[in-house]
This record gives structure tokens, sequence and C-alpha cells, in this order.
């Protein structure tokens, strides 16, 4: 009976979905493989190689400079090999690295932030589509008034729980990762091996890392879809957690490199790899796997909790569970602040490299008093959001007045 009202309900849309999701990987590998043959069968490649060889440069890591191409078939080469380095730096500060040597496919580092030379636009799409239908998973059933239906049939609700993740989550994330398993094994297949410097296994792993980190971000997109009930401030606050969580792996970046600075490490830069953010010669590490999956099951225990208690009359309210107040701010506060600290604002990054590189005498209460005050600013913001039930209805008045004029 359960799976029959869902499907009857979400069955066109998942399935427009999964193949949207399949489809993107897909139509990846023809963007991608044209663009390399693009490159491959240039009629005017070395006529140009000969008219702008003296410009045309690449790093030397021995002599740690940018020095001319010794011949255009060392330019070709770098030109065509699929796989180069994300962040130069990285590259740089490594001793002993060559192109010759990350040019070979059995060749690899986990230090090194690896990134196709070629366009990976499923890459923007999955990063929000993915958590867009997590958000959606929950957020759209409290809307519509379907939970009214559902509650109303007398089926517990952690059956109504499990089969909505049985029957419309766990296709969506199978569709995922069928679409990048066969996007990496069909751009392994179709670029040539001299060019494709990356085995198919680790393709694959990257396969397993991109997808813990989609999951993770499926999962708190759903447990903010299931936690919020304001039509206008409930999408508001996702689209702001998005954006933020985009910009997360800069934060924790620019936090390793802050720790390099205050140890005055200068001769290397924080490793990038943490976050896969596409399928490709980059896998990332099995502990941060292991991590999103584990923050992933708690989140979604969370809902299965919190799912069994949901009032309808707080329909509209900002947070629909009261208990969780708390906690929830303390969240989004810390998630908030850290990302502002170190990706906006980065007082410390500043401090470190005038006092300890620059030897100027600057006083350490700047960035302390930095970070408070953005701390105690995004506290305030966050706790008007969460408890202040009335500042949200004159909002949302304001709000669908507004809509009713424009409309």
């Amino acid at each position: 009976m359960i799976r029959s009202i869902y499907l009857e309900r979400y069955k066109k849309v998942l399935i427009a979905a999964c193949i949207l999701i399949i489809g993107s990987c897909l139509f990846n590998v023809i963007i991608q493989n044209n663009q390399w043959e693009n490159a491959y069968s240039d009629p005017n490649d070395k006529e140009f190689y000969e008219v702008h060889k003296e410009s045309l440069t690449s790093w030397d890591n021995e002599k740690m400079k940018e020095m001319p191409f010794t011949s255009y078939r060392d330019y070709r080469q770098r030109k065509l090999t699929f796989y180069g380095i994300g962040s130069p730096g990285s590259f740089y500060t490594q001793e002993g690295v060559t192109f010759e040597i990350l040019s070979k496919a059995s060749n690899y580092s986990n230090k090194f932030p690896y990134a196709s030379n070629f366009s990976y636009r499923s890459e923007a799409f999955l990063l929000f589509f993915i958590p867009l239908t997590g958000f959606l998973l929950f957020f759209i059933d409290q809307k519509t008034g379907f939970n009214q239906f559902l509650f109303s049939l007398g089926i517990s609700r952690k059956d109504l729980f499990k089969k909505k993740i049985l029957y419309i989550a766990l296709p969506l994330l199978i569709s995922l990762l069928v679409g990048q398993s066969l996007y990496a094994i069909l751009i392994h297949t179709i670029i040539p091996a001299p060019y494709m410097n990356a085995t198919l296994g680790q393709l694959i792993t990257s396969v397993v890392s991109n997808f813990c980190l989609l999951f993770f971000m499926f999962s708190s997109s759903a447990f903010i879809g299931a936690m919020v009930g304001n039509t206008v401030f409930g999408p508001l606050t996702w689209a702001v957690y998005w954006w933020m969580m985009l910009s997360f792996p800069n934060s924790v970046y620019s936090m390793g490199n802050i720790i390099y600075a205050a140890k005055q490490i200068s001769h290397k830069q924080f490793s990038e790899t943490l976050f896969v953010y596409s399928v490709g010669k980059m896998g990332g590490h099995w502990w941060m796997n292991v991590l999103f999956i584990l923050l992933s099951s708690l989140l979604i225990f969370w809902i299965f909790k919190k799912y069994q208690t949901i009032s309808l009359e707080n329909d509209n309210a900002y947070l629909l569970h009261k208990e969780s107040r708390w906690p929830i701010w303390g969240i989004m506060t810390i998630f908030t602040s850290f990302i502002l600290n170190t990706s906006f604002f980065d007082p410390w990054l500043y401090f470190f490299s005038k006092k300890n590189y620059e030897q100027v005498d600057v006083s350490i209460s700047d960035p302390i008093l930095t970070n408070v005050v953005i701390t105690l600013i995004v506290g305030c913001v966050c706790a008007i959001l969460i408890f202040s039930r009335k500042f949200f209805k004159v909002l949302s008045g304001a709000f669908n007045k507004l809509n009713q004029k424009l409309g």
C-alpha cells in the first residue's frame, strides 16, 4: 500500500530525476571526448606552436621557474594529457616531482588535487541537483499537505519513513552511483592510453569518494528539509547552507594553511585532496569517506526520530521541532562562523603572515576580536531565526503581501 502511494505520487518525477542524473554523466563523457578529439586533431596546432613557442611555457620543478617547451612533441603531450594538477601550488612545493612522473597512469599521490584538463560540466549540476532532491524529499510533503494524508492512513510513521527512503531516496542515490561509474568506465575506455594518465582503479576509487561526499550533501539537505517548515525561510536556509557548503572545503584548507603559517612551515601548501567534487584521478582519503558515511547516518537517524513526532500544528513554523532548537542553533552558529572566519575574513592567516614572514609587530587581539565579533553576530542572527516565531510571522506576512502586489 505505501509503495503504491509513493510510486503514484513520485513515479514520473523519480524516473525523470534518475534519467537526468545518469544522462548528465553520459553527456559529460561526450563533451570531454569531443574536447579532447578537437585538441588532438586541431590542424593549426603545430603552426600555433611554431609562432608562439617562445611564450608557451610550463613549470620546471627542478629549476623552480617557468621554462619553454623543449619541443612540439613535449607541448602536445602536455596539452593532451587528460589529468593535471588542480592546484599548482601543491605541485610547485613538492621536491622531485616532474610532469613525466605525473603523466604516467601508475603514478599517484593523494597529496595532489588532480583535475581534468577538459571541462567537467556535470560536476556543477550534480553538486546542486543531488542536495536539492535531498531537501525536497521531506520539505515538499510537509508544505503540500501530503503528510496529513499519510498520517491519516493509520500506518506507522516508522514504516512511512523507511519506505520513503527505500522507494525514493535509494533509487536517486543508485542512479548517481551508476552514472558516475559509467562515466569512469567510458572515459577510461575512450581516451587513448598514452594520454589517459589514470588507471580504472583510480577512477573507481574517485567514484566512491565523490559518491560519499554527495551522499553527505544529500543527507544534510534532507535533514534541513525535515526540520524547517516555513515556506519562505525554509528554502532560503537550504540555499544559504548549500552556498556555504561549497565554501566549506576552502575553509578547511585555509585552516590547514593557518596552522602551517603558525608553525612557520613555508615550504609546502596544505594538501587540497580531502573533498572529491568530481570523478577523476583524485581518489581522496578513505577516512574522509567513512566520516561522510557516519555523519550522514547520524543525520538520517536524527530525521527518523523526529519524523515520529512531527506536529501538524507547527506547519509554518521555522523549526518544526522545538526541542531541537538549541543543538541546531549550535550547529548553525559553529558551521557559519567557521566559514566566515576562514574563507571570507581570514584574520589569522594575515596575522601570521605579517608576524612570521614580514617580521611586523602586530597585535594578536585583532584576529581574536574579529573572530569573536563574527561569531556573536552569527549567533544572534541564528537565534532570531530559531527562537523568534513572531519575527517570522511578520516577515512572512510582508513577503506574502509583496507577492500579492507583484502578482
